[in-house]
């Protein structure tokens, strides 16, 4: 046997292989050369064999002493890949029972949630971590011209629901530069320049590119950001304040509640 026989057998669920192999107590904390323990090939291997068979290659191996939380080299653990591979529940439902952690994030930020493949494995996992499951926002309406008058409407709104979400811990900005870089430059100087930074929950503004294209279409971008690090969590907590704050104004807004999405705004009504 070399030292690749466990991963291989366990991603294709070879149970006499794997029994054999288990007997000589290899290290079940090595990676393999995707960076992969072979707890994370069992759970990419969801989807190439059947779930009894699964479940039993993935109790061999935690029963042997394989670590249920360890990371691959990309950042996932084996219930995140579970989630990822596996058509049913069986295998997620497993690894929780034996203790793997739902609420955890993956190497591009997005939430287990997220990235499982079939909805009764989202909607378990919502379920315990209590983050919903994303959905598609509804499609823009068709884009509107808006005149000066509907832009100078829209703008007295924009800086009723701006100032307030100041009050919410929020630097904000509006027409802050041309990028987005350029926005979130402004707002971070701000932020180092600011007397309480432990108060800051995020960011939001929207730049001279999108104040143009607000005004071709009547569909406003607005970039939003978690603070302090910037993680997703934070930054979908941040898009969920500055969602609310425009629809409680009686604005649109097209979010699908991902921090990876930019919230749009919706001033058609303006032009009316």
């Amino acid at each position: 046997m070399t030292a690749t026989d466990i991963f291989e057998a366990s991603r294709k669920g070879n149970i006499p292989l794997l029994e054999e192999i288990l007997l000589a107590k290899p290290d079940l904390t090595a990676f393999n050369k995707y960076g992969f323990t072979a707890l994370h090939c069992a759970a990419a291997g969801c989807d190439l064999v059947a779930d009894d068979v699964i479940l039993k290659v993935m109790k061999l191996l935690i029963d042997a002493g394989s670590p249920l939380e360890i990371p691959s080299h990309d950042g996932r653990t084996p219930l995140y890949l579970a989630a990822e591979f596996s058509r049913t529940v069986k295998p997620v439902q497993f690894l929780i029972d034996a203790g793997a952690n739902p609420d955890v994030y993956g190497p591009t930020g997005n939430h287990v949630v997220k990235n499982a493949w079939v909805l009764e494995v989202k909607q378990l996992l919502a379920k315990l971590s209590g983050i919903a499951i994303p959905v598609e926002p509804e499609p823009a309406p068709p884009a509107i011209k808006m005149n000066t008058m509907a832009w100078k409407k829209a703008k007295l709104s924009l800086d009723v629901v701006f100032n307030g979400l100041v009050n919410n811990g929020l630097i904000v900005l509006q027409d802050a530069g041309t990028t987005q870089s350029d926005g979130f430059g402004d707002c971070a100087e701000l932020f180092s320049q600011h007397k309480d930074q432990s108060s800051v929950v995020g960011f939001c503004f929207y730049t001279r590119q999108d104040l143009n294209r607000a005004k071709k279409t009547s569909e406003l971008p607005l970039a939003i950001w978690g603070a302090p690090n910037g993680k997703i969590k934070d930054t979908e907590n941040v898009g969920n304040i500055v969602a609310d704050a425009f629809r409680k104004a009686g604005i649109n807004v097209g979010w699908n509640g991902s921090g990876s999405m930019r919230p749009s705004l919706y001033l058609h009504s303006f032009s009316e």
